[in-house]
């Protein structure tokens, strides 16, 4: 016996000769869902059926053969579906429907993740450019007032009390001008804003750290759960991030800088979005490269035990790290001396091109 699945059924033959058969239901959702069932290399509950029948089965898809079947090296009949009352036209809804599943699957929470981050960047770039006005706007009134406060207590300060005559600061040795009645309205709404982006700033920054915390625990315990994020995204998941070698983890942002010494044959760059840890930018500037390298190949390993294997890694990673980065501290205390490079007039006219 011949066991033979379509769109539309699953068949037992004797020759060319139907003997049994189990129709899939006239719906395109149900098609679909039986559709998906085989490109996942599932076994219907009809094939079973079917199989349960007969002694012997062959089968022309290896997906079967793990169910019981022998592979058939003949190639497989021909069944045309109008014969069964199946029209072209419920096929073509059945794989819309495929579609349209395979794309609500396909959208995951490093899908969600990569989008936060994103907003995360504009509403801080927000955040600074109404700050920044506002600051210069208010100063013109109160020019005493930012040096002597943190931005979060400025811009409750201004929206909260508007001219300083009413500020909890002295206010009499003041060079601004006079505020007019309109002009204070405009600019306690300006720092009502700056305020509420702010705060929608800091609501989305605590998503994204819950969310990398549950994708990638380990990166987030041994980078930071801000840089993870942003190591996940730039890496395009958490499988492709653990998927990458050490050196390109290391170079994540960096894209520009790296085609740009590809292009021009300027110095290389050192890291990437690595570079906004403590542990790189706060060391000097030659040793950020091996410290980078280092952090670089730890993040490596935590990357795959999230993937792969969800055991929890990043204490141990983290020592280890510490120990390494003492050591970089120690071998390189000292600036090196470097010979002056010699540059060829095709790369001084790069730089000059570059420049322009």
């Amino acid at each position: 016996m011949l066991l033979l699945t379509t769109w539309f059924g699953s068949f037992l033959l004797d020759a060319d000769k139907v003997v049994e058969k189990r129709l899939f239901p006239m719906d395109a959702d149900a098609l679909a869902d039986r559709l998906a069932q085989v490109e996942d290399w599932r076994v219907l509950n009809e094939e079973r059926d079917l199989m349960s029948l007969a002694d012997e089965v062959f089968v022309f898809e290896p997906r079967l053969e793990r169910a019981g079947g022998h592979r058939a090296s003949e190639r497989p009949p021909f069944l045309k579906p109008e014969d069964f009352g199946y029209g072209r036209d419920l096929l073509h809804a059945a794989m819309v429907q495929l579609a349209k599943q395979r794309m609500r699957k396909a959208i995951g929470p490093e899908d969600h993740l990569r989008q936060a981050v994103g907003a995360l960047d504009e509403l801080q770039a927000e955040e600074n450019v109404l700050v920044e006005r506002l600051r210069e706007w208010y100063g013109l009134h109160f020019p005493e007032l930012a040096p002597v406060l943190d931005t979060g207590t400025y811009v409750e300060l201004v929206a909260m009390h508007g001219r300083r005559e009413r500020m909890p600061i002295d206010h009499r040795e003041s060079v601004g001008a006079d505020l007019g009645e309109r002009e204070e309205a405009e600019l306690k709404a300006l720092a009502g804003l700056a305020k509420l982006v702010a705060d929608q700033r800091r609501a989305v920054e605590s998503y994204v750290e819950r969310s990398v915390r549950d994708l990638a625990p380990n990166v987030s315990e041994l980078a930071g759960p801000i840089i993870a994020a942003r190591l996940v995204t730039l890496a395009g998941g958490v499988e492709e991030l653990a998927r990458a070698p050490a050196g390109t983890v290391q170079l994540l942002g960096a894209e520009r800088a790296l085609f740009r010494h590809l292009r021009t044959g300027s110095r290389p760059p050192k890291h990437g979005v690595l570079f906004q840890h403590p542990w790189v930018h706060g060391a000097p500037p030659w040793q950020r490269g091996a410290i980078a390298r280092a952090f670089a190949a730890k993040i490596s390993l935590a990357a795959r035990a999230d993937a792969y294997t969800k055991r929890t890694i990043a204490p141990d990673l983290l020592r280890n790290l510490e120990v390494a980065i003492e050591e970089i501290h120690r071998r390189k205390a000292d600036k090196p001396t470097r010979p002056k490079r010699d540059i060829t007039p095709k790369k001084r006219a790069n730089r000059r091109r570059m420049r322009r």
